[in-house]
């Protein structure tokens, strides 16, 4: 039997969160929750389908992007994969694992509720943690803000694409 090492590492932990009420039908919210959706509301994004049976979000879609890399790590280069481990349209749920290289990991909860006639709220949440020494390295006092910042991002470009019909 191999040995178990204790490592000295120690990760790093963040929890962020926003909530956005948005003037729109809350299944239409749910929908845009899709790597292929996104391209219509979210500027400059671009991803790589991995897997997925029919070509959209679903339970176990696997995918890569390089925004996240840019945005929350400040590396261009660094991938981030998202592994799809919720997707409930029923419920408007979804949850996603991320790994971002071989720096940190996530988890993404996305949450869609009626308010109302055509209205909806949206809880976002990104719990990251790092994974390496090299991760606790970019995990500096604003990557809690960059994460924030990236929830506060898409909530908004959600919003405003829902609401005017135009990429904010």
């Amino acid at each position: 039997m191999a040995e178990k090492k204790q490592s000295n590492f120690a990760a790093k932990r963040y929890t962020v969160e926003h909530t956005v009420h948005i003037n729109a039908d809350p299944d239409a919210v749910f929908a845009l929750a899709c790597p292929v959706e996104e391209l219509k509301w979210i500027r400059n994004w671009s991803f790589d389908m991995i897997y997925s049976v029919s070509g959209r979000n679903e339970n176990n879609c696997i995918f890569k992007e390089y925004m996240s890399g840019v945005f929350v790590l400040n590396l261009p280069d660094t991938p981030t994969y998202w592994h799809t481990t919720r997707y409930d349209k029923v419920a408007r749920r979804f949850h996603a694992l991320l790994i971002y290289g071989d720096l940190a990991a996530g988890k993404f909860e996305f949450y869609v509720t009626q308010n109302g006639n055509d209205a909806a709220t949206v809880d976002w949440r990104l719990i990251f943690t790092t994974l390496t020494e090299a991760g606790n390295h970019i995990a500096d006092e604003s990557l809690k803000e960059r994460l924030s910042g990236m929830l506060n991002f898409l909530a908004e470009s959600a919003r405003h694409y829902l609401e005017t019909g135009t990429i904010l």
